[in-house]
């Protein structure tokens, strides 16, 4: 399938990392080397090409009393609060195909109550699919905390340093003096070998902090390491992924693991050493990978895939709204259970 789907996702004029089969591939082995619920993928025909396809995993979601059996769009291995989306042909996102689709399911798969569509982008194909299908039972809520992914422009026409706040940029010059220059050093990986070489020094960054005290670091979440070295694997032969790392005196003291795609470089993993925290070195090494951008794979758009608060200070231009949405079965009982779950949902927010 992996042709037909990258031939699928060529034609995508609005292209992110989840759109990309590699990104899936990495995916699915890591759920199997970890025995996790395994990765599957409904696709749609039309003759002998691909027109859709649809990455899940069945899930049991549980809102308030009311049990559900769901197909989830997939995301991470940790099923992170991130945005996610369909693939689907520009020529099916503006039509009823989901309803069709979602009607197929009904009359051959009866082990499903709901569709859970977590993180879906305001600009998404899964956001232009569902607005085409307005008879279907759709629950949509808010993202919550993480209701936003921010973009910050940074492209040959754009000056992204000339946003930042008066005080952050007296902040990065004042870091920089923190730490003798002579002892620093920026480095890059973006071949697979280099990665493979940085990536034990990249982990042990990670965790050096509260991410390690929390086991929130992928050093200390098995299945994060493993999908980590599969993007290696999956993302490194084109030079689509890369490893930063911030040395002083050789040694490693912040460290950025990202995916370099359709012009987007996606911070997916960030740490730093906390005893240098005075030296700000997180944000030390995005401003050394925004000013070096020119020398390493172009890309015009940064994001952290999300919007933390400490990306704020970079002043991110572009907002675009996450959306949470469940899809039930279009039937009777179908429409019902999603009223009964839009009142527990209802009666939790007052």
């Amino acid at each position: 399938m992996a042709p037909s789907w990258r031939s699928l996702t060529a034609q995508l004029a609005l292209k992110r990392h989840f759109h990309h089969v590699e990104w899936y591939l990495a995916l699915a082995h890591t759920f199997d080397r970890h025995n996790q619920i395994p990765l599957q993928c409904l696709a749609v025909f039309q003759g002998d090409v691909i027109t859709a396809i649809f990455p899940f995993r069945t899930m049991k979601l549980q809102i308030g009393t009311i049990s559900l059996r769901a197909i989830q769009l997939a995301s991470d291995p940790t099923e992170a609060q991130t945005a996610r989306d369909f693939v689907v042909a520009p020529t099916l996102s503006g039509t009823s195909f989901f309803s069709g689709f979602l009607q197929f399911m009904a009359q051959n798969d009866p082990q499903w109550d709901v569709v859970s569509l977590p993180g879906i982008l305001a600009d998404s194909l899964a956001a232009t699919t569902l607005k085409s299908s307005p008879k279907l039972p759709i629950l949509e809520s808010a993202g919550g905390a993480w209701g936003r992914m921010e973009f910050l422009t940074c492209g040959n026409e754009t000056k992204p340093f000339s946003r930042l706040s008066k005080g952050f940029r007296q902040n990065l010059r004042t870091s920089h003096h923190k730490i003798d220059p002579s002892d620093v050093k920026f480095e890059c990986a973006s071949t697979e070998h280099d990665l493979m070489r940085l990536l034990p020094e990249f982990l042990k960054v990670e965790s050096s902090g509260w991410k390690g005290e929390v086991g929130t670091s992928a050093l200390k979440i098995p299945a994060m390491e493993t999908f980590l070295r599969q993007l290696i694997s999956q993302f490194g032969p084109s030079g689509s992924c890369e490893i930063h790392l911030m040395r002083v005196s050789d040694q490693p003291i912040s460290a950025l693991f990202g995916i370099v795609t359709d012009n987007i470089w996606y911070i997916f993993r960030i740490g730093y050493d906390e005893a240098y925290h005075r030296a700000s070195p997180g944000h030390l090494i995005i401003e050394n990978l925004l000013t070096q951008r020119s020398t390493q794979r172009p890309f015009n758009v940064l994001t952290p895939y999300n919007a933390p608060p400490w990306f704020h200070a970079w002043k991110p231009d572009q907002t675009v709204r996450v959306s949470n949405v469940l899809v039930f079965r279009p039937s009777p009982e179908g429409i019902k259970l999603g009223q009964q779950v839009q009142t527990v949902m209802r009666n939790a927010q007052k």
